[in-house]
C-alpha cells in the first residue's frame, strides 16, 4: 500500500468517525429533549423534586438533564430506559410513545388554536369535547353544521391513534398543559382535575346507560377516593385512554346490533373446532364444550350434568366472536337474542358479555382462557377450557338423554345466495322458489359480494332472509 492509499484511507477513517460524531451528538439531544419534557411536563411525578429525588440526582430549572452527568450520554439514555421501564411495568404504558403523542396532540392545538380558542371564550369547550368523542369514538357522522375547520379538525383527529385523542381532549379540558415547552411549573390540584375528567365522561356515558358500566370507569371512581401523591398526569393520561378503548369496544357492539358495521372489528378466526373439557369435568360429571366455527364466528356448545339427574346431559349454545382492537376480547351472545336481532332492535344488556380471551398454543390453540371484562353476566362465567386429546368421545351414547336448554331460541341457516345484481339480490329456499330483495329498499345491499354470508334463516316457523355480515334479516310473507 503507497503513502496515497494510507492517506485516503484515514481521511475516510476520519469522516465516518465525524459521522458517527454527529449522529450520536444528536441522538444526545434528542434524549436530553425528551428528560426535559419529561421534567417540564411533570408527567410521571407532580413535582420536579419527586423526579430527581427519584432518580438519585439533584437538579433545577426546565433545562437541568443537559447537565446531569456532563457529557455522559450514556447515563441519559439509562435514566430515560429506566424511566421508561417502570412507568411500562407498573401501568402499561409506554413513555416514549406518549411523548410522541403529547408532539402531535400540541401541534394539533397550535394548527387550530384560533377554533380552539373561539371555543374557550364562547364556554362551548366541553361541547366541542363531547363532539370529538362522539365522531372519534362512537362513530358519530362529521355533520355539515360543524365550520369547515372543526370538520378538518375531527378527520385529523381520526386518523390518529387513542394517545393522541387522549392527549389532546385533556389538553381541550384544561388539565394538561397544551405545549411541550410548558412552563406551568410543578401540579397542583390533581384531584380536582381527575374529578373534572370523571365528571366529563360521566356526561358522556349517559349516552347509553350501558356505557357507564365500563370497567375502566370503576377504576377511575377508585383513583378519586386515592391520596393526591398518587394522582399524576401519566396515571390521568393512561385512565382516560382506557376509557376511550372501553366505549370504543363498546359503541362497536351498538354499532353492530344496529347497523351491522362489523368491518370496524378486527375479528380473529384460530383453529377451534372440536372438544373442550371444562376445569370442573370428570368422568363422573361430564363438563365439556363443543366449538363449532361458522361462516361468522363460532357456536359454542356447553354439555354439563347436573349431580341430580343421572342419564341426562344439559346442552346450552352460545354465538362467540373474537377480536382484537387494542384489547383482546369476544362478544358473547346469549341465544335469546336472536328475537332482538332478528327483529333489528338493540341487544339487551342481559343477553351479551364481553370477557378478555387468551389462547395459548398458536394458531391451534390447546387452552383457551375467559377472564372478566365488561358487562359480566351469570350464564357465561370465567373459565380456562383445555382441548380433548384426539380421538375423545363425549358421553352422550346410548342411554343418555340431552337436554336442549334453548330449544326456544334454536334456528337453521340455509346459506342459499342465487344472485347479486345492480337491482336485487335473490336467494333460492330449500323447495327451489327465488326470493328477490331490491337494493334500492336497502341501500346498504350494493356492499355484498358472494362470499358473504346471505341465506335464509328460519325460527318458530318464521322465515328471514338474512344478510348476516349487514346483521339484516328480512321477514318473508308467505
Amino acid at each position: 500500500m503507497n503513502k496515497d492509499d494510507k492517506t485516503v484511507r484515514l481521511e475516510d477513517e476520519r469522516g465516518e468517525a465525524q459521522v458517527m460524531s454527529v449522529k450520536a451528538d444528536a441522538e444526545d439531544e434528542a434524549m436530553k429533549e425528551k428528560l426535559n419534557t419529561v421534567y417540564r411536563l411533570r408527567l410521571l411525578y407532580n413535582s420536579g423534586e419527586e423526579l430527581w429525588r427519584h432518580i438519585g440526582k439533584s437538579g433545577s430549572g426546565n433545562n437541568s438533564f443537559g447537565r446531569v452527568g456532563g457529557k455522559d450520554a450514556f447515563l441519559r439514555r439509562a435514566v430515560f430506559h429506566e424511566l421508561e421501564r417502570e412507568w411500562y411495568d407498573e401501568m402499561g404504558i409506554s413513555l416514549g410513545w406518549l411523548l410522541e403523542s403529547y408532539v402531535l396532540a400540541a401541534g394539533l392545538m397550535e394548527k387550530f388554536r384560533t377554533l380552539l380558542e373561539g371555543e374557550m371564550r364562547a364556554g362551548t369547550y366541553r361541547e366541542c369535547c363531547v363532539q370529538i368523542v362522539n365522531v372519534c369514538v362512537f362513530g358519530d357522522a362529521v355533520s355539515d353544521e360543524y365550520s369547515a375547520k372543526k370538520r378538518e379538525l375531527f378527520h385529523q383527529l381520526m386518523e390518529e391513534d387513542v394517545c393522541c385523542l387522549t392527549v389532546f381532549l385533556l389538553m381541550l379540558l384544561g388539565v394538561l398543559p397544551p405545549s411541550v415547552e410548558s412552563r406551568q411549573g410543578d401540579v397542583t390540584g390533581i384531584k380536582v382535575q381527575y374529578e373534572q375528567v370523571y365528571k366529563f365522561f360521566l356526561g358522556v356515558c349517559h349516552r347509553n346507560i350501558l356505557f357507564i358500566q365500563t370497567p375502566r370507569m370503576t377504576l377511575f371512581h377508585k383513583a378519586l377516593k386515592e391520596v393526591e401523591e398518587k394522582l399524576t398526569r401519566i396515571r390521568l393520561i393512561k385512565l382516560t385512554a382506557d376509557v376511550l378503548s372501553n366505549l370504543s369496544v363498546l359503541a362497536s357492539a351498538e354499532q353492530v346490533a344496529e347497523i351491522g358495521r362489523r368491518e370496524q372489528w378486527n375479528q380473529v378466526y384460530p383453529e377451534l373446532d372440536g372438544y373442550w373439557l371444562g376445569e370442573h369435568h370428570s368422568e363422573q360429571h361430564p363438563d365439556y364444550w363443543r366449538v363449532e366455527e361458522t361462516v361468522t364466528g363460532y357456536v359454542f356448545y356447553h354439555y354439563f350434568q347436573k349431580e341430580t339427574e343421572a342419564g341426562k346431559i344439559h346442552q346450552q349454545e352460545f354465538s362467540v366472536n373474537f377480536f382484537s382492537n387494542g384489547e383482546d376480547y369476544a362478544c358473547v351472545q346469549h341465544p335469546r337474542s336472536v328475537s332482538q336481532w332478528l327483529n333489528n332492535e338493540k341487544l339487551s344488556k342481559d343477553d351479551v358479555t364481553y370477557p378478555h380471551f387468551v389462547f395459548s398454543g398458536g394458531d391451534t390453540p390447546s387452552e383457551i382462557a375467559f377472564d372478566s371484562f365488561m358487562m359480566d353476566v351469570s350464564w357465561f362465567r370465567p373459565m380456562r377450557l383445555v382441548r380433548a386429546k384426539e380421538g375423545w368421545l363425549p358421553p352422550t351414547g346410548e342411554g343418555m338423554e340431552v337436554i336442549n336448554d334453548f330449544e326456544a331460541y334454536s334456528y337453521t341457516f340455509y346459506l342459499c345466495l342465487e344472485a347479486i345484481t345492480p337491482t336485487y339480490i335473490s336467494v333460492k329456499d330449500e323447495d327451489g322458489v327465488s326470493h328477490q330483495v331490491p337494493v334500492s329498499e336497502h341501500e346498504e345491499l350494493r356492499s355484498c359480494t358472494l362470499d358473504d354470508a346471505i341465506g335464509i334463516i328460519t325460527w318458530r316457523d318464521k322465515r328471514y332472509i338474512a344478510f348476516d355480515n349487514l346483521m339484516l334479516y328480512i321477514p318473508i310473507e308467505e
